[in-house]
């Protein structure tokens, strides 16, 4: 491992920009105490970066790319069509869980618990849809809770609508689902604890997830036993429906007994803010042995 060349990727192009450049710096100190060769590009050089990294000529790709471009499919392609290996999941896998209407399709499919909902492209799609309030909007391919609203009336509705459009070109309107914010993070196929998030005020959106020091994280989860272990299991089991990769985080709303899958990262932050590294602190890794496993899972 000591002769590997690691390229980590991370900045990049997308609104999660910001938390890619914490997630890189955190999996840069990791790659020094491991004393593992690397150098750090980003592709928000675009011409620059390629040439950079093919003067590099790395024997694997770190990906800490959050959001479009770098959790879509786009780099990974490029890495493909230079013959790089890279960590996380493939092309196909990556383009699918990054458009969430598509992924709860595919779920739905196999009899996965889903909010339900409706997909817009225009704020007047909404005449004629029975919505019974209160609901979810937010941008069907942004991560990070950016543009996420939970709305009340009509009048809301149209203005969370309007402002997620401004991000994306289409639009989730689902149910809103009172519960408990779980997510269960996957490392290379196996479950790792459940993480409970508990918020002092409003929903788990950016500011309670980067920015506030009040925002509680309950690892193992405190769920009885027997419905602990069906939700690990239903988050693998998502994982091999989407045929993801290395590291991937689902979260869910638990409603009482019931999980519903709320969406999937398939490159989930590492900041010291983030929750893989939680669960994988609770498993006995720590954030070097995390950064190595993923290395590991990706060569194999």
């Amino acid at each position: 491992m000591n002769k590997l060349k690691v390229a980590l990727l991370y900045g990049g192009t997308s609104s999660e920009r910001e938390i890619s450049i914490k997630s890189g710096k955190a999996v840069e100190k990791a790659l020094k105490n491991l004393g593992i060769k690397f150098k750090a590009f980003d592709p928000a050089e675009k011409e620059n970066f390629i040439n950079s990294l093919l003067e590099f000529n790395p024997d694997i790709a770190f990906i800490a790319l959050h959001g479009k471009t770098g959790e879509d499919g786009t780099i990974q392609g490029v890495l493909e069509f230079l013959n790089i290996k890279y960590t996380g999941s493939d092309i196909k896998t990556s383009a699918i869980c990054m458009d969430k209407s598509l992924t709860k399709d595919i779920l739905k499919s196999h009899n996965i618990i889903v909010p339900e909902g409706y997909t817009v492209k225009a704020v007047k799609q909404l005449e004629g849809i029975d919505i019974s309030f209160p609901v979810v909007v937010k941008p069907n391919s942004e991560g990070s809770s950016i543009g996420v609203s939970i709305v009340e009336n009509e009048t809301q509705l149209k203005i969370a609508v309007e402002k997620a459009l401004k991000l994306d070109k289409t639009v989730i309107v689902e149910r809103f689902i009172k519960g408990r914010e779980i997510t269960v993070g996957i490392l290379n196929g196996e479950p790792l604890d459940i993480i409970e998030i508990k918020v002092k005020k409003g929903f788990y959106d950016y500011h309670n997830k980067y920015l506030s020091e009040e925002t509680e994280y309950i690892c193992p989860a405190e769920i009885e036993e027997n419905l602990y272990r069906k939700i690990q299991e239903i988050a693998l089991q998502i994982y091999n429906i989407l045929g993801c990769k290395g590291v991937a985080r689902i979260d869910f709303i638990l409603e009482k007994d019931k999980p519903y899958f709320l969406e999937i990262n398939t490159i989930p932050g590492l900041t010291d803010h983030s929750l893989i590294p939680k669960a994988a602190a609770v498993k006995g890794l720590k954030f070097e042995d995390l950064v190595l496993r993923i290395i590991e899972g990706a060569l194999q």
